[in-house]
């Protein structure tokens, strides 16, 4: 599904076939990836604005490859022993590592933990050449509350709950029957929900899989708005921030607390600081959907960053 020679090649098929954007305009100089602040932005616009149900047209190529915005909340260590885009030492042990996925079609207006600052990831088909290919392996429409389920693993079934691994084993392949399992849980509806496996081995089932995660989200209504997703990609190994996908650093923009900000521009220094050749990573400004049916916005200001290009 994944196991791609010459991505760029592939992205660019992508954009003649289903959309007439491009990817931002990217350089190399001495090796070192620069990329376009404005032109990232309008990138993550069209990537919002991508509705897929897979890339291609193809049923084993899922569309987080090509469409959606892949987002994972920081909050920077305090003992500063691993950097914001590496595995955290929870997740070294359970494999996975959680994000939120956001689509026009998948709206939520609160980020995990309420937090305000992060990093976005290129999606796989269209991520530049020398970046390392990460591995998505669940798709949760709700908060998965893996806390209490990823310790020893991640898209596992919490004890209790034995219908909350993957959805297929529970019976749900469809939307409709997401929702309908999610309507009859009286407990913890987040920790009774199931999850939708798209790893690689599944093949053609993978994109459909993933598509059902989005529709069960947006059929939650109000109460899947007020919540983030959770899609599990694969724990990958510290220490290769040269090699690391990242499109860019994002803050939660229109409040009054300075640090969602001041902590975007940390890691922005951070990164650079950490790779070599150096790479600058722009800082977008993010506004969220105020409903379900409204749309998110994705803009570059120079004054936010702090490397400059």
């Amino acid at each position: 599904m994944r196991k791609i020679i010459g991505s760029l090649l592939i992205a660019l098929l992508i954009g003649c076939s289903q959309s007439p954007s491009q990817p931002p305009h990217i350089t190399n100089d001495s090796n070192a990836l620069a990329l376009d602040g404005p032109a990232t932005a309008s990138y993550l616009t069209t990537l919002y604005g991508r509705k897929f149900p897979n890339c291609n047209k193809v049923d084993s190529q899922p569309s987080f490859l090509c469409s959606g915005v892949m987002l994972r909340v920081t909050v920077k260590d305090p003992n500063n022993t691993y950097k914001v885009w590496e595995p955290s030492p929870i997740s070294v042990t359970s494999g996975g590592i959680s994000f939120s996925y956001l689509r026009a079609d998948t709206n939520f207006g609160r980020l995990a933990w309420g937090y305000g600052n992060g990093y976005i990831l290129y999606p796989v088909l269209e991520r530049p050449a020398n970046t390392d290919q990460l591995q998505v392996l669940c798709s949760y429409p709700m908060d998965s509350w893996g806390w209490h389920r990823g310790k020893n693993g991640v898209c596992i079934p919490t004890p209790a709950h034995p219908e909350s691994g993957y959805c297929h084993n529970a019976n749900v392949t469809t939307a409709e029957q997401f929702k309908a399992a999610w309507d009859r849980s009286t407990v913890n509806k987040n920790l009774q929900q199931c999850g939708f496996d798209v790893r690689d081995e599944r093949n053609t089932l993978a994109a459909p899989a993933f598509y059902q995660s989005l529709r069960a989200k947006a059929m939650l209504g109000t109460t899947g708005f007020n919540e983030h997703n959770e899609v599990i990609i694969k724990t990958w190994p510290a220490g290769k921030a040269n090699a690391f996908p990242i499109l860019a650093f994002f803050y939660i923009a229109g409040g009054t607390d300075p640090k969602p900000l001041a902590d975007a521009r940390y890691n922005q220094q951070d990164f650079y600081n950490s790779t070599n050749p150096n790479r600058t990573i722009p800082i977008i400004r993010l506004v969220p959907a105020t409903s379900a049916t409204g749309t998110a916005t994705f803009s570059y200001v120079e004054a936010d960053q702090v490397v400059k290009q």
